[in-house]
């Protein structure tokens, strides 16, 4: 009689503050790029789903936007699908930065932690490799130990940027994770669309090229993507949204340098992770408080609040014609 062999699948919530290093570690387990980094805050704005299956153990990732204090209708609706995904996961993993400590942020997560005791929980500090004084790390460690010890089921010090304790990680979350055939085939990914991480991979870019000369609110849309039967390369229109007129001038550059680079480096990007030639087309526009406009919202499957704190505030969407 053969053997069944026993098998883990379970979703983990990653979350923390913003800059926390979440999709850093995500991508770093997973050995592939399926969210964007980047040093903006607020840059994942979504909830992105990713597999890792390794040996008997099936992780489901759900890499969360930053859990933060929201200044508008658009960053609660982030924050809110955030928080939906640590209700609904098996085991938690909070990552906290080592060198920024307890913030406001950090305490607000963690009070909302409180508030689901059920759901197993393991604390990180993430980016230990940036602490100068390296013999301030335990004490840190046993600090929070002592204060949130029935909080937490395990305690960790990892640095995902340079993949250091993830693999220590992964044995303590497959500890977390119920008994359970594999959800998914072992050689899946992600469930974002195509569209989804076309657009992403040029939002990175452009927040990388253009640090701190353009706003968090860019945004960018894949209008279309379309494969080459005959040679497999794939054809991608995109428009960058811009709130401001002023942002416009910074996004394209001095005789159109800058977008250009932009589009440059996200093609790169895109053929590297899809492995043939990719035609990427760029353009830029001005479509003013597109952060309130449902569309957006439906996108990145966001769901826009009912009774927001800021929608006295919120101007009308603007009115947008789409291809059909």
């Amino acid at each position: 009689m053969n053997e069944s062999i026993n098998t883990r699948a379970g979703f983990v919530a990653i979350v923390g503050a913003p800059n926390a290093g979440k999709s850093t570690f995500l991508n770093t387990c997973i050995g592939e790029k399926v969210a964007i980094v980047s040093p903006k805050e607020q840059t994942t704005r979504f909830n992105i789903r990713a597999v890792l299956t390794e040996k008997s153990n099936q992780f489901i990732f759900v890499d969360t936007p930053g859990i933060h204090r929201a200044r508008r209708m658009y960053d609660e609706a982030m924050v809110n699908t955030a928080l939906e995904a640590s209700i609904n996961a098996d085991v938690i993993l909070f990552l906290v930065d080592i060198r920024k400590g307890f913030t406001d942020e950090v305490l607000d997560i963690i009070e909302h932690l409180k508030a689901v005791p059920r759901i197993k929980k393991v604390f990180a500090f993430n980016k230990v490799d940036l602490v100068k004084d390296k013999k301030d790390i335990l004490p840190k460690l046993e600090e929070v130990k002592e204060q949130y010890g029935d909080l937490f089921n395990d305690y960790l010090l990892i640095s995902a940027n340079k993949n250091q304790g993830t693999a220590d990680v992964l044995e303590t979350l497959a500890k977390y994770i119920p008994e359970s055939p594999l959800l998914y085939s072992e050689d899946y990914l992600t469930d974002l669309p195509m569209k989804i991480i076309a657009s992403e991979e040029t939002r990175e870019k452009a927040f990388y090229l253009l640090k701190n000369e353009i706003p968090y609110s860019v945004m960018v849309e894949t209008l279309e993507y379309k494969v080459n039967p005959d040679d497999g390369s794939v054809r991608i229109e995109q428009t960058l949204l811009l709130e401001r007129e002023a942002h416009k001038k910074i996004v394209v550059g001095n005789k159109g340098q800058m977008i250009k680079k932009i589009g440059m480096h996200a093609r790169k990007a895109l053929e590297d992770f899809l492995g043939v030639k990719v035609h990427l087309f760029l353009r830029v526009k001005v479509q003013p408080n597109w952060v309130n406009d449902n569309f957006y919202y439906q996108m990145f499957g966001l769901e826009k609040p009912q009774d927001s704190k800021f929608a006295q505030k919120s101007k009308k969407p603007h009115k947008r014609k789409r291809k059909k």
